[in-house]
């Protein structure tokens, strides 16, 4: 199983390149590739905070334009909500390790 997240979706249009163009430097042919091969849009390391938010936000902005539309981690269809979570447990554990850095820190 592939430690991914991503997001693919159904069909190319110009919504689509114009969205996709804002998260990655990428030809609108190799846009349209990716599509018609079943590819991820866009594709992170699940362990990536960052990217996983990009794909939220992608998420996001295509449903707004009525873009059928589908997340994936690990290889299979994901819940917003799941990611939503991951993302915020992510954020949490950098706190919480910021915290304990800036006590030993202190402690020394």
């Amino acid at each position: 199983m592939r430690s991914t997240a991503g997001i693919k979706v159904d069909k190319f249009t110009a919504a689509v390149a114009k969205i996709m163009r804002g998260y990655e430097e990428v030809s609108i042919s190799e846009i349209k590739r990716r599509i018609e091969s079943g590819e991820y849009l866009y594709e992170c390391d699940f362990i990536d905070e960052k990217g996983v938010s990009r794909i939220l936000q992608m998420h996001e902005q295509l449903t707004a334009f009525g873009i059928s539309c589908t997340m994936y981690d690990h290889g299979k269809p994901s819940d917003e909500q799941f990611l939503r979570n991951w993302v915020q447990s992510c954020r949490g554990v950098a706190i919480d390790t910021e915290l304990d850095m800036d006590r030993e820190s202190e402690d020394d």
